[in-house]
């Protein structure tokens, strides 16, 4: 038995962002919030919360940040998160899986995010398709979307 077979989660990330603790859906705003701004990897790219006492460890489904929205304004693309911070995406850090749904790196390159449906669709307006590669131009530059293995 490895090492992380042996943490015990007290949380969990579902693919669509949300957060439990000991099986209850953290529905408070504020300690939603708390928790994305103080979620953490260690270099084994575990994800935990620190809050003093010591590593919580929490189990992700997919990716703990979602995109929640897409707006494109002049050439450049900005993404609202489940964590309701805004930022420029990074078109080179784009990705795609087997599914067709987006990921992008976020938060200096950190952590990735997954798209949700609603952001799914925005983002596709802008995307074209070539065999079966998806891509996006920007400032005359074409961003491949790269594959992810399943």
């Amino acid at each position: 038995m490895n090492k992380s077979e042996d943490i015990n989660y007290r949380f969990l990330i579902d693919k669509r962002g949300n957060w439990f603790q000991d099986g209850i859906k953290i529905q408070h705003r504020l300690t939603y919030l708390y928790n994305n701004k103080h979620l953490q990897r260690d270099d084994k790219g575990r994800y935990f919360l620190d809050e003093g006492s010591g590593k919580l460890y929490i189990k992700v489904e997919d990716t703990p940040f979602v995109v929640k929205m897409v707006d494109k304004q002049g050439e450049d693309f900005s993404i609202i998160l489940n964590d309701e911070t805004k930022e420029k995406l990074d078109l080179k850090t784009l990705s795609i899986n087997d599914e067709n749904v987006p990921y992008a790196k976020i938060k200096d390159g950190v952590f990735e995010a997954r798209f949700t449906r609603p952001a799914y669709y925005e983002f596709m307006k802008y995307l074209k398709k070539e065999d079966d590669d998806y891509y996006i131009v920007s400032k005359a530059e074409k961003h491949l979307l790269k594959r992810i293995p399943s």
